[in-house]
C-alpha cells in the first residue's frame, strides 16, 4: 500500500511542532508573563501611594490640582537642614506651587496659580499657600471659591519632587541669563540650555531672591511678582516632556513610576490608571494665571477681572 504524499502536508513530523507553532506558544507565554508582571507591578505601585481624605469639588470637564508642598519632614537626598530649615524652624507645610490642569476632553489648559493669591474659603480669608496649613481640603475649598474645581488632587513634597526629576534623567531648560539664589541653593553660572538635576530644579522653583550676572557682577534680578509661578511652569513643562519620553523607554518609565508613587499623595478617588492618563496626556504649556498686582509693598495679590476671564475662557468653574 502506497502512503499518500499529502497526508502530512503542511505538518511537521510526528512528535515535533512546527517553528510557527513554537513561536506562537512563546509569544503567548511572553505576553502572559508581561501581563502578570504589569498586574503585580501595578498592585505594588498602588500600595506605595499615600492617600488624603479630601472631598472633591465639581465643575465642567476634568480638573487636576497639583500641589508642591514645602514640608521639611523629608528633604532631598544630600540636602542639609541648614539650607532648608528643620520642622521646628519651619513647622507644617504650605502650598508652595499650585498647578491646575483642566481638560474638556478635546483640549487642555494648564495654569500656574501664584502662591500669594488671597482667597476666601468661606470661613477665612488668606493666602493660597497658607491654606494647606489647615489641610488639603482647605486648599480645595479656596480654589473652588476662585472658580477652580478639583476632580483629582495630587501633592508632592520637596524630596519627592527632586527624586522624580532625577528618576526621569534630569531636565533640560533654557536659562536666558546666569542666575543664582544662595538662599534657595540655586547657581547656574552659564546662559543657554541647561541640564538640571533634581536639587537644582527644586532650587529653581523655590527661588525668591534671584540674582543675575551682568558684566561679571551679580546683581539683584528685577522684581517679578510672577517669577516664581513662571519658574514652576517652566520646570513642570520640562518634566512633562521627560515623562513623555519615558513612555517609550520602559526602564526609565519604571524608575519614574517607582519614584513618583513613593512621592505622591492623592485623594482616595484617584487611581493608578488616572495618574497614567495624566502622564500620557498631551497637555498645553503652563501659563501663569493672571491676577492683580501686589498690594503696596507686600506679596499679597487678589483675583482680578482678568482672573475670571482666563478661567471662564478655559471652560472652568466650580459648583462646590
Amino acid at each position: 500500500m502506497t502512503r499518500s504524499t499529502t497526508a502530512n502536508a503542511g505538518q511537521a513530523p510526528p512528535g515535533r511542532r512546527s517553528p510557527r507553532s513554537r513561536a506562537v506558544r512563546w509569544a503567548l507565554l511572553v505576553t502572559a508573563v508581561l501581563v502578570l508582571a504589569v498586574t503585580v507591578d501595578a498592585a505594588v505601585l498602588t500600595g506605595r501611594i499615600d492617600r488624603a481624605a479630601v472631598t472633591p469639588t465639581t465643575g465642567p470637564g476634568t480638573t487636576w490640582v497639583l500641589v508642591g508642598v514645602d514640608s521639611r519632614a523629608e528633604l532631598p537626598a544630600g540636602a542639609s537642614a541648614e539650607q532648608f530649615g528643620t520642622t521646628d524652624q519651619v513647622p507644617g507645610a504650605r502650598a508652595d506651587v499650585v498647578l491646575v490642569v483642566h481638560s474638556d476632553g478635546d483640549s487642555s489648559t494648564v495654569f500656574s496659580v501664584p502662591r500669594d493669591l488671597v482667597l476666601n474659603t468661606g470661613e477665612t480669608t488668606g493666602r493660597l499657600a497658607l491654606s494647606w496649613l489647615d489641610g488639603p481640603q482647605a486648599t480645595v475649598d479656596a480654589l473652588c471659591h476662585l472658580g477652580v474645581a478639583t476632580d483629582h488632587l495630587v501633592s508632592v513634597d520637596l524630596a519627592g519632587f527632586a527624586a522624580v526629576v532625577d528618576a526621569a534623567g534630569g531636565l533640560s531648560v533654557d536659562v536666558p541669563i546666569p542666575v543664582r539664589d544662595p538662599v534657595a541653593g540655586l547657581e547656574l553660572t552659564e546662559a543657554g540650555r541647561q541640564q538640571l538635576d533634581g536639587r537644582t530644579a527644586l532650587a529653581m522653583v523655590r527661588s525668591r531672591q534671584p540674582e543675575h550676572r551682568v558684566d561679571g557682577e551679580w546683581v539683584p534680578a528685577p522684581i517679578d511678582p510672577d517669577g516664581r509661578a513662571s519658574a514652576a511652569g517652566q520646570v513642570v513643562d520640562a518634566l512633562a516632556d521627560r515623562v513623555q519620553e519615558s513612555l517609550v523607554r520602559p526602564w526609565r518609565l519604571q524608575r519614574v513610576a517607582w519614584a513618583a508613587t513613593d512621592a505622591l499623595t492623592v485623594d482616595h478617588g484617584t487611581s493608578l490608571p488616572d495618574l497614567a492618563w495624566l502622564a500620557r496626556a498631551d497637555l498645553a504649556p503652563v501659563s501663569v494665571l493672571p491676577v492683580g498686582d501686589p498690594v503696596n509693598d507686600t506679596l499679597l495679590r487678589f483675583p482680578s477681572p482678568a482672573t475670571a476671564t482666563a478661567l471662564s475662557s478655559a471652560g472652568m468653574s466650580c459648583d462646590g
